[in-house]
């Protein structure tokens, strides 16, 4: 049974934390790989990099995200910061609104019924 409900659980993951990194670069225009790393385990989603950095080049592949690198009034190493292009935007829209409506089928499945109605 445990290895159902991991399996259920890493499945759901995957959709879940790309929407979750779409939403966090919107808010903030642009943003780099460990800034995200450190905001989502602040929510307690914890990702690894192995995990966030070919997600992050496949959405950037995908068109959804842009990646530009900053040289400037950096102290340290160059970073790559991603930011959401208009497919992106859209994209997220949809995913945005795709989950709201299986949170509401979910909720709605788990109320009470009423005699004579769904």
């Amino acid at each position: 049974m445990a290895a159902a409900t991991d399996n259920w659980k890493t499945q759901i993951r995957k959709g879940y934390l790309e929407l979750c990194i779409l939403q966090l670069i919107k808010h903030q225009g642009k943003v780099y790989g460990f800034d995200l790393l450190e905001q989502l385990s602040a929510v307690s989603l914890e990702v690894k990099e192995g995990t966030l950095y070919p997600l992050l080049n496949r959405m950037s592949a995908d068109g959804l995200l842009a990646a530009t690198w900053d040289t400037e009034n950096l102290k340290g190493h160059p970073r790559k910061f991603y930011s959401l292009t208009k497919d992106g935007s859209r994209f997220l829209e949809e995913m945005g609104q795709a989950f709201m409506q299986m949170v509401a089928i979910y909720q709605k499945l788990g109320k009470p019924k009423k005699v004579g109605s769904l």
